[in-house]
């Protein structure tokens, strides 16, 4: 009986060490990245972090604006080329400019908490002359 407990007692804790080793290989969710994270990629990694953040607010600007459903592809692709001409995209720079700036902003200790969004955010409106 008391080997059977203890087997027991051993298993519930491998299993509960798995488990937290498993969670703590989770990939941290975009709201939480930040310049812990942002110092840690690779070159090539910030550049499809900031791709695929300049693709969504771009598409975004895209699709602002369209009165009633959805509009569909092509005209979301027109809306974003036309803005993208104009320098009228929210995000007008390309990734490398974020990506110095970012590289610059994480230098300050007390920015690294910052989220990447916001850090983002922040930036593009200093860029643009509009600092919040």
């Amino acid at each position: 009986m008391m080997g059977r407990l203890v087997a027991g007692g051993v298993t519930l804790l491998v299993a509960g060490l798995s488990i937290g080793l498993w969670a703590s290989q989770e990939p941290r969710r975009w709201l939480a990245l930040d310049g812990r994270d942002w110092a840690q990629f690779a070159p090539k990694e910030k550049q499809a972090y900031l791709a695929g953040f300049l693709a969504g607010v771009g598409l975004a600007d895209g699709e602002a604006g369209a009165a009633g459903a959805a509009p569909d592809t092509a005209d979301v692709h027109r809306r974003v080329d036309s803005l993208y001409r104009v320098g009228g995209l929210r995000f007008p720079f390309g990734h490398m400019v974020y990506a110095t700036q970012l590289d610059e902003f994480y230098w300050w200790a007390n920015h690294v908490p910052t989220p990447l969004y916001l850090a983002l955010r922040d930036i593009n409106g200093r860029l643009k002359g509009q600092d919040k």
